[in-house]
């Protein structure tokens, strides 16, 4: 391999693992304040609220869901449409026996639906929660070089669950995020692709991309930011809310983490949703090593990188070749 290839691979290493460890990362951080008002966060944990992962921290459903997207797109992300979305189907049938990290209805109604003998096109559920959106970073990665193809998975894969206009548009843009991420753009400079690949497909999702734009690059202070932009149950909520927290905190993970679980509302889906777009862009370094230490099962995200760095590149038309 020549010595340009190895960097390319090394990097995109650096950024996929930057990708599951910041989603995972977040999401464990945000677990145990999920359904806590910020009083009661900060009750329990202090003044600033949450801030560390203690050892042996488990994640929830968002990343368990990315992994079983993930897992459909190492059997068939090279195939046509209709092909991978019965891969996903099978995977998300196959997620059912799974331990119960706290889905929501809609994506285990739409599930046993598959199950059930539904087919794809016809199981998801007219909600426009954040089921679909916190699952589908993952596609910004294997995508990253096919954003035609990037815009047609992510729609309908967000449809299998979530068939809301409101969902669908947040589904597209949290992979179209990450994506855009893996190409180094500046989370200021993410608004106009966001808005330009998700327009006409929910008014709602716009207005609140829009006033998380907005919001993040006035005066008004972090607490009450968050709380005009809503709690993150609904999915246009979730990844403004988390959008809001890149824009504040461009380079600072950590710090924007942080801001992302002190909320009353869905820490963990924000969280995650804005932990899995700025690994992607700073790499696996700008996650904390103590947080990726204390994560529980963390062998499971270090089994999918050989496989995923593999599909990326087989879709890109260039192989790694050792």
């Amino acid at each position: 391999m020549r010595t340009r290839d190895i960097n390319n691979a090394s990097n995109i290493e650096k950024k996929l693992c930057g990708y599951l460890y910041g989603t995972a990362c977040a999401d464990a951080l945000g677990r145990p304040v999920e359904h806590l008002t910020l009083e009661q966060i900060q009750k329990k944990y202090g003044e600033e609220g949450i801030l560390e992962l203690p050892s042996n921290s488990p994640w929830t459903d968002d990343t368990q869901l990315m992994l079983v997207l993930a897992r459909a797109l190492l059997r068939g992300a090279e195939l046509e449409l209709p092909e991978l979305m019965d891969k996903i189907a099978e995977e998300l049938v196959l997620w059912l026996d799974e331990p119960d990290l706290g889905a929501g209805a809609t994506t285990r109604g739409a599930a046993l639906n598959l199950r059930d003998g539904i087919h794809w096109s016809n199981s998801g559920l007219n909600s426009k929660t954040c089921g679909s959106l916190m699952r589908a970073g993952i596609l910004g990665f294997i995508y990253r070089n096919d954003p035609k193809k990037l815009v047609k998975v992510a729609l309908a894969s967000g449809r299998i669950t979530h068939s809301h206009p409101v969902a669908e548009a947040a589904s597209l843009a949290g992979a179209y995020a990450v994506k855009l991420a893996l190409d180094r753009i500046e989370p200021m400079e993410m608004f106009e692709p966001l808005l330009e690949v998700t327009q006409g497909i929910s008014p709602e999702f716009t207005q609140a991309l829009k006033s998380s734009y907005i919001t993040a690059y006035s005066d008004i202070e972090d607490e009450e930011g968050l709380k005009k932009l809503g709690q993150g149950w609904y999915a246009d909520e979730t990844f403004a809310l988390a959008y809001f927290c890149i824009l504040r905190y461009p380079n600072d993970y950590k710090k924007a983490i942080k801001t992302a679980v002190n909320i009353t509302g869905d820490s963990d889906s924000v969280a995650s949703v804005a932990g899995g777009i700025f690994g992607a862009r700073l790499g696996v370094d700008a996650v904390p090593i103590s947080w990726i230490e204390a994560l529980k099962e963390k062998e499971i995200l270090e089994e999918m990188v050989g496989p995923l760095l593999e599909k990326y590149f087989q879709l890109s038309g260039s192989k790694l070749r050792s």
